[in-house]
């Protein structure tokens, strides 16, 4: 029950669109390739309470008409007990399957969503609105279907119960339709306050999710620091973690006035009908005794629907949350590159024309413009960047190697400008590791798991790890890492390994060097890197250390977004000076 291609922000026509809500359009899609099961489930849910009805009948007309008590009602009560405990047990186990079947195309459709989103979406928006949405809001969407059948069932029976009071007695019937509707006034009052208290929960719980992440992110500082930890744990996580019990809190508090407001209008509604005169119960033993087996047994259904509807109005409000938070990433793709389409895609050029592009500068909190730059990459050539903290160099790597769209300007690849819908594809050339990098437990892309030739990808993998001097702490085994509880140093070791194990023709090293010691420094520039560029590979690194400038080809230097200076590799040494400054990374 996967969800990979389809586009949920795509209803049928523009009609529809207008009129279906977020949470409707995601909930049908969901449901899309389940239908048959779901319209089993409320068929079934149907059949119980008619089949509760008819036992109900069955029972207050063997109690009110002793003389019809035969073996042919018992028979008919007996069926109806079994169908109603079939029916009753086949909708169970279809609702618990559509719930955990929902769930995880829920979390599959935001995992392939975020993960087609622009990069720029995902660094805006941030890990905390997307663990809401994954846990507490699939948890509530999954939920619906534990809810539903008894909403169905219990909603046949109530409605079932107040078919047989009409047949019993109209001014009984109508008396506990008041009192229903009269009840539902109420309760929709509380309604309404208990869902802007989800929504205002929903909020809450995003910011608590941050709180979360810096709670593991910033342990070294906490640890460090008592009055910090005191005032972030007791301050900032304690007040969002009770912001949202205090939201819930009083959601669920309205919803229990609101139950309790109807149950108490319907015992209201028992007490008139057994004592008024006028509805002639008093003057009819055996009527009575019917509105009272009818009364209580549709009372418990009656709590049950009612106490089940919070969980359809959280539901639905997680539903709009995810919609919403989906729609900040952006639609899905259409038609998706073919995977890895242009992974061994060679060119002769690689060209920045005029290129621009934007960012939020934090430290003068203005917007930092890099460019116009004009650049040409050719196959074979090393070339690094250089300059000083917050010049704008990782911001250009990324608009090189399309992860950030130029805001003006083209890239061309053999004199073809890379175009919106080619970006994808354009991207698929490139192998980088960022500062920032992430090191993911297996060779992911790289390795088949189910390839018989698997092993000779881990011989591969494990001579790299050999000559990076990483074989005693880790090994590849079946495409996967034994282990990743190493330094950031050597955990970027085990990134080069994947960059070179992915062979592709242009390569990007993001202050890779940085983190390491004097002898692997001398390893990666004096042996990886001449080898990549004997490869034919394209080779750009981001560096600060001038003792190897010799070895490029060219050297660029960044100044305020702008590139200054050109400088062949033999001369850039003597002429390039980095220049000081603590300013954040660019």
């Amino acid at each position: 029950m996967t969800v990979a291609n389809e586009r949920y922000d795509a209803p049928s026509s523009p009609d529809t669109a207008a009129q279906q809500k977020p949470a409707a359009r995601l909930i049908l899609a969901l449901l899309k390739r389940s239908r048959g099961a779901f319209a089993l489930a409320l068929v079934a849910c149907v059949l119980n309470g008619i089949a509760s009805v008819m036992l109900v009948a069955t029972l207050n007309r063997a109690l009110s008409q002793p003389s019809l008590a035969d073996t042919s009602l018992a028979w008919r009560f007996g069926l109806c007990a079994v169908v109603a405990l079939a029916t009753r047990v086949l909708s169970g186990v279809l609702f618990a399957r559509l719930s955990q079947d929902t769930m995880a195309q829920l979390r599959e459709h935001v995992a392939r969503r975020v993960a087609s989103a622009e990069l720029r979406d995902v660094e805006r928006i941030g890990a905390a609105p997307v663990q809401s949405v994954l846990t507490d809001d699939a948890t509530n969407v999954s939920m619906l279907f534990f809810a539903l059948p008894n909403i169905v069932m219990h909603g046949s029976i109530v409605f079932g119960c107040l078919g047989y009071l009409a047949w019993l007695s109209w001014p009984v019937c109508v008396l506990a339709l008041a009192a229903i509707v009269t009840g539902s006034l109420g309760y929709h009052t509380g309604d309404k306050r208990a869902i802007a208290a989800l929504e205002a929960a929903g909020k809450s719980q995003d910011k608590l999710f941050g709180y979360l992440g810096a709670l593991f992110a910033g342990a070294k500082e906490l640890k460090l620091h008592q009055a910090r930890a005191r005032q972030f744990v007791d301050g900032q996580l304690g007040t969002a973690i009770g912001e949202v019990r205090d939201h819930r809190r009083r959601a669920f508090s309205a919803y229990a006035v609101g139950v309790g407001w109807i149950i108490f209008l319907f015992y209201m509604f028992l007490g008139a009908a057994a004592f008024w005169p006028t509805l002639g119960v008093r003057a009819d033993a055996s009527a009575a005794a019917g509105y009272v087996v009818v009364f209580l047994f549709m009372l418990v259904p009656l709590d049950g629907l009612l106490n089940n509807l919070p969980t359809v109005n959280a539901a639905r409000v997680s539903l709009d949350r995810i919609e919403k938070v989906m729609a900040e990433f952006g639609g899905m793709p259409s038609a998706p590159p073919p995977a890895d389409s242009a992974s061994h895609a060679t060119f002769s050029t690689l060209a920045l024309r005029g290129v621009t592009h934007s960012y939020f500068h934090e430290r003068d909190e203005r917007m930092f413009r890099i460019g116009p730059v004009d650049l040409t990459f050719a196959p074979g050539e090393l070339v690094f960047i250089v300059g000083g903290n917050g010049s704008g160099k990782t911001t250009l790597a990324k608009v090189l190697t399309g992860l950030y769209e130029p805001e003006g300007g083209v890239i061309e690849v053999d004199g073809q400008p890379v175009g919106t819908n080619g970006r994808a594809a354009y991207r698929q050339r490139f192998t980088a590791v960022f500062n920032d990098f992430h090191l993911f437990d297996a060779l992911l892309g790289i390795v088949d798991p189910n390839d018989p030739s698997r092993a000779q990808a881990d011989a591969r993998a494990n001579a790299l790890v050999a000559k990076l001097a990483l074989d005693h702490k880790v090994q590849v085994v079946d495409g996967a890492f034994s282990t990743r509880a190493l330094s950031t140093g050597q955990r970027k070791r085990l990134a080069l390994v994947i960059a070179y194990l992915e062979d592709r023709p242009f390569y990007l090293f993001d202050e890779w060097a940085a983190d390491q010691d004097p002898a692997f420094k001398a390893v990666f520039y004096e042996q990886l890197l001449p080898e990549l560029r004997g490869r034919g590979k394209s080779v750009v690194v981001i560096t600060h250390d001038d003792r190897y400038f010799p070895l490029a080809d060219r050297v660029l230097k960044l100044e305020n977004g702008s590139i200054v200076s050109e400088t062949q590799g033999a001369r850039a040494a003597l002429r390039i000076a980095e220049p000081a400054g603590n300013e954040t990374v660019g």
